[in-house]
């Protein structure tokens, strides 16, 4: 059977090209296996979507000043970036995640005849398989609800046209809490590990589990928080009947999953060392528990010596830099990764989104805004050597293209170019200097959970519960991740050491003294560790809701959105613009803090032609209720 699927009018219209018969094709453990890969292969092509959608409209970018030939998607990013999104954009089309949510329900729908029918599919191969593809449905709708905030939810199969169904919205705290009990069902039930290490990196596994549980129960906390307030409390109706949940419970339960996420990924490793014979990269942990992170190299570096960033050359792009045969053994997959989608030259999957949207090249369609993540550059003189690494591959302006010689090239601003191969220079005469492959490289696979993620998840929340151990752990835990790469290259040692004075801006500060204070610390931190990683927006949209104050607003704001009895979120939205898009849109933010009105505004408008094909049953977000093409 051919697998792939097309969408006709409605979202949900996806059948079998070829018409084959459902009932005709699920006969073995291949059968089933087939639309399992699918639904990863399907997922690969919505990697462009989840970078728009969680990356463009953040305080971290602006766009690239070089004019250049896609310049219609360009215009299109403006747009958006500057608070018009329009549900005219094709960049707000959901069609393509709802394809892989569809191939999950068809693996989980069939899977338990193909156990019958098939006497070499084991019931154990059935449950894990059970796990896994439930949890890549619970993602796929997780990266939905963040972007959209309401959404169609269904767990029914659509195998031809006949059997299409019209679904309304679903509230986006339903779906989350439906989700959740989904992974919670499967929790622990999914594999360790593959036999091959793609396959561990690129497919589902426990960790990956626990990782999205650990994300789901910060975001349930952060948005009951903004509407009901800290003290909330809820049921969730389960199998096993009514499940009661908490605010300060969830964050604690992020803290939890976390926990077991890191313990996993450190399971997965030590095995694969043990099957190497050997450990393949030099890690250090801080004193914290499976948080074995690779180690940068700063010992000895200095003015004339070139420091080795073993950490982000094996991260972003398969261990290329490392000087041995550990890029080999690994390929594009990394030490620290939880769950990567993989990309492959041998089948042309391409990820193009690391080549339209980061580098530095004429056809990039982002640079990094400086006046948001300036202060990590700490001096602007050519002897301070006190500043933090990740902006050599994260935020850089002095680039030399491999092969060439001379000095760097001149850019108009700072880019992000962890995906073009970077290599690091700090000899005399080239300072803070990277060299990159100028090629494409649009064969990098795209990490969705990796360790430091995980570990500043655990962070935030821990800030979020605010009492004096939980900060003390915030604290340890933020100052790991900011330790590994901020260093002093004069003396070639590294820095911030003393976590009681964890820095605010990435580096050496005064000591934190307020709970809001530890929560901007861990942000702060994300968008320089996360840059490029389609993070930075869902983060200030997790911060906005969890700071809306429904005490502050009128009850007219309150009543006019469609969730009776709660807060519009209007003054986290404006918090959350005051406090951090200011900097990047120093002559906008007033501006956008009208243009976003309320919570509905952190969200993007649902494409028009879905609402169009819904026959009223799906209605436009409040804030973007107009589209180009309305009369």
């Amino acid at each position: 059977m051919t697998v792939t699927t097309t969408s006709c009018e409605d979202w949900l219209t996806t059948y079998p090209q070829n018409r084959v018969v459902e009932e005709q094709f699920w006969e073995d453990k291949n059968d089933l296996e087939g639309v399992r890969y699918a639904a990863y292969k399907q997922m690969c092509s919505t990697v462009s979507d989840f970078a728009v959608w969680g990356d463009l409209r953040s305080d971290t970018y602006v766009l690239n000043p070089t004019r250049h030939s896609d310049q219609k998607n360009r215009d299109t990013y403006e747009e958006i970036m500057q608070g018009m999104p329009d549900s005219s954009m094709s960049q707000f089309e959901w069609d393509g995640v709802y394809k892989t949510i569809n191939f999950c329900n068809k693996v989980l729908q069939h899977g338990a005849e193909v156990l019958a029918r098939d006497k070499q599919f084991t019931t154990a191969e059935w449950q894990q398989m059970r796990a896994e593809i439930t949890a890549l449905r619970a993602l796929n709708y997780f990266y939905l609800i963040r972007a959209f905030k309401d959404i169609p939810y269904t767990t029914k199969v659509i195998n031809n046209d006949t059997e299409v169904e019209k679904f309304g919205l679903t509230n986006q705290l339903v779906v989350l809490d439906s989700i959740i009990l989904d992974c919670e069902r499967v929790a622990g039930q999914a594999r360790v590990r593959f036999t091959s290490l793609r396959d561990t990196k690129g497919m589902i596994t426990n960790s990956a589990i626990y990782a999205m549980l650990a994300d789901m129960y910060l975001w349930r906390a952060s948005l009951r928080q903004g509407r009901f307030g800290k003290t909330a409390t809820d049921t969730v109706m389960a199998d096993t009947g009514a499940v009661a949940h908490s605010v300060m419970g969830d964050y604690q339960l992020c803290s939890d999953y976390a926990d077991k996420a890191l313990a996993s990924l450190a399971r997965q490793n030590e095995e694969a060392n043990r099957g190497y014979g050997r450990t393949l990269l030099e890690t250090k942990s801080y004193k914290l528990p499976n948080c074995d992170m690779i180690a940068n190299k700063f010992e000895g570096a200095n003015q004339n010596t070139q420091p080795q960033l073993i950490a982000q050359a094996n991260i972003f792009a398969g261990s290329y830099s490392t000087g041995s045969d550990v890029g080999d053994l690994m390929g594009q997959n990394s030490y620290e990764s939880i769950f990567e989608l993989q990309f492959d030259g041998g089948d042309n999957r391409e990820n193009k989104v690391v080549n339209s949207l980061y580098g530095q090249s004429n056809g990039t369609h982002l640079a990094v805004s400086q006046d948001a993540i300036g202060a990590i550059f700490d001096g602007a003189g050519t002897d301070d050597y006190l500043f933090d690494t990740r902006t050599w591959f994260g935020a850089q302006n002095r680039i030399r293209p491999r092969g060439s010689s001379g000095s760097s090239s001149t850019l108009s601003g700072w880019y992000c170019v962890k995906y073009m191969r970077p290599a690091a220079d700090l000899s005399e005469g080239a300072q803070k200097e990277v060299t990159v492959y100028t090629t494409s490289y649009a064969f990098n696979n795209w990490i969705i959970y990796r360790m430091t993620d995980v570990m500043l998840m655990k962070a935030e929340a821990k800030a979020c519960l605010g009492t004096r151990t939980d900060v003390e752990e915030c604290l340890e835990y933020t100052n790991a991740v900011h330790r590994r790469s901020y260093c002093d290259f004069k003396n070639g040692i590294a820095v911030s050491e003393d976590v009681t004075t964890t820095p605010t801006t990435w580096k050496k500060g005064d000591a934190i003294r307020t709970g809001t204070d530890y929560v901007k610390m861990v942000m702060n931190e994300r968008q320089i560790e996360l840059i490029g990683e389609g993070k930075r927006w869902f983060d200030l949209v997790r911060w906005a809701e969890r700071n809306a104050d429904s005490t502050k607003e009128t009850a007219d704001e309150r009543e006019s959105t469609d969730e009776q009895f709660v807060g519009n979120g209007q003054t986290g939205v404006e918090l959350m613009v005051e406090t951090f898009m200011q900097k990047t849109y120093a002559k906008l933010y007033k501006v956008l803090k009208n243009r976003f009105k309320n919570r509905y505004g952190l969200y993007c408008p649902i494409y028009y032609m879905e609402v169009k094909a819904s026959d009223g049953k799906i209605t436009q977000n409040p804030v973007w209720n107009k589209s180009k093409y309305d009369n």
